[in-house]
């Protein structure tokens, strides 16, 4: 019976983190090289939300060294869509750097560091990947994603946070696959001793969490009921479930620290809260897209709304490497994946397309309609 737990942030990160770790585990790091795997997807605040909470890594590395780890690692490999220029904002940026520096860790950027290759891992994997050596060279992983909510898989949690441990190039790749079936291939080969969930931001203020656990498919469950989200009806958790990577069922796992009651909170699902925003948008394609186009896409609009910009009438946005476009919408397309269509309005080449680009087609098509 798989244990997780899930405790309250409180003031004291460190406290709350050592408690919850020896509640459910005898996880030993004497002696070891341990790679921290938190998601540092943007150079943000973690206050948005969308990072891994700087000082939940730090708590990590002190409680490592305090437990006789010999070396620690704090290692990422950012969006693709984020620039490679830019790559490494997502360590200064976001704290980590300083971090690292404070707490006698080390930095690793994934796209700075070599990559073992994997081909013809299943029929859901595409055909070649890489995935980055440190994930095999240390001896302990320890997963720090933060808990969010995602447009293609409703969550992104313990299980997709390990997406972050592929070369940059081959990120894409995944979403023009099964990407479900595909994150559970990559949680069979890259296995966390520990799984720890940030929430430490994404609950309502004041009632921060963290949940912790060494099964990732009970982690990511707990989360998502967390969430009140049913983990069963997410598609990778219960496939990974299927597959006997781990439980799913929250009456078959021993649930230590908070009730899980006290802390439950509805949240905005990614779709739903697109169509509560965009009423006169329709997505197409998006199912096959990948974060390169979603994001700046999302990261644009918001932008609109934030300007004010109204709409009149329905647009289709076209993304995506299998959009099937009915001919009589009025739509834009973006992205090489659209390429077919390009003769058929207007269109944004990139990819990832640039997110200023987006907001300026997306400026001049809505003045035609507003």
């Amino acid at each position: 019976m798989p244990k997780v737990d899930i405790s309250g942030t409180g003031d004291n990160l460190y406290a709350s983190l050592a408690q919850a770790i020896e509640r459910i585990s005898g996880l030993s790091v004497s002696g070891d090289t341990v790679l921290l795997k938190p998601n540092l997807v943007l150079p943000v605040s973690y206050k948005t939300g969308e990072i891994t909470n700087p000082y939940l890594v730090e708590a990590m590395v002190r409680w490592c060294f305090d437990h006789g780890a010999r070396k620690v690692i704090i290692g990422e490999g950012p969006g693709y869509y984020q620039p490679v220029s830019q790559l490494v904002e997502c360590f200064t940026k976001t704290g980590i750097k300083e971090v690292a520096e404070r707490s006698g860790a080390q930095w690793v950027l994934f796209d700075e560091h070599s990559f073992r290759t994997f081909r013809n891992v299943a029929d859901c994997t595409p055909r070649e990947f890489r995935i980055t050596t440190l994930v095999f060279d240390c001896d302990k992983i320890i997963n720090i994603p933060v808990m969010k909510t995602h447009y293609l898989t409703t969550v992104t949690l313990a299980m997709k946070n390990l997406k972050g441990c592929l070369k940059r190039e081959d990120k894409p790749k995944f979403h023009y696959v099964d990407l479900s079936r595909a994150i559970v291939e990559l949680n069979k080969i890259i296995r966390p001793s520990l799984n720890v969930v940030d929430g430490s931001v994404a609950l309502r203020p004041g009632s921060g969490a963290i949940v912790v656990g060494q099964d990732v498919v009970a982690v990511d469950s707990v989360t998502c009921s967390l969430m009140d989200i049913d983990p069963k009806q997410v598609r990778h958790i219960s496939l990974a479930a299927e597959a006997g990577l781990g439980e799913v069922e929250l009456t078959r796992m021993d649930i230590k620290g908070e009730e899980l009651k006290q802390l439950k909170i509805s949240v905005a699902l990614a779709k739903d809260e697109f169509r509560r925003r965009f009423p006169s948008l329709e997505l197409i394609g998006a199912e096959k897209a990948c974060s390169g186009c979603l994001i700046p896409l999302f990261s644009a609009l918001s932008s609109l709304e934030e300007e004010g910009r109204k709409m009149k009438g329905a647009l289709g946005i076209v993304i995506g490497l299998e959009a099937e476009v009915v001919e009589a919408k009025d739509c834009i397309f973006i992205g090489d994946c659209t390429q077919a269509y390009w003769g058929k309005g207007p269109y944004l080449e990139g990819c990832p397309p640039d997110k200023e680009d987006l907001l300026r087609l997306f400026r001049k098509e809505w003045t035609k309609r507003e």
